[in-house]
């Protein structure tokens, strides 16, 4: 679903924690495939809405505490995404 967002690099990726479900929301962490086991990366965060078979993409990188989460996701999304 994030292969091709503008600021996700173009590389393999690897879901790592998740996806944790709250109504139709989503939120899953993922990092990148490192090339070289001296490259380290940020964990990247995926928050998405819809049923499994339409999923939308909400908000994808290192913060995706945004507007549009804090004000409709389900609490244990936004806990999730926002720290509160």
């Amino acid at each position: 679903m994030v292969k091709g967002t503008p600021g996700i690099p173009d590389r393999e990726l690897k879901v790592i924690d998740g996806p944790f479900c709250s109504g139709t929301w989503q939120i899953s962490t993922i990092e990148i495939v490192a090339r070289h086991s001296e490259q380290k990366y940020e964990p990247l965060f995926v928050v998405s809405t819809g049923t499994p078979s339409a999923l939308r993409l909400v908000e994808a990188g290192t913060d995706v505490c945004s507007q549009q989460v804090q004000n409709d996701a389900p609490a244990g999304i936004r806990v999730r995404a926002c720290g509160a």
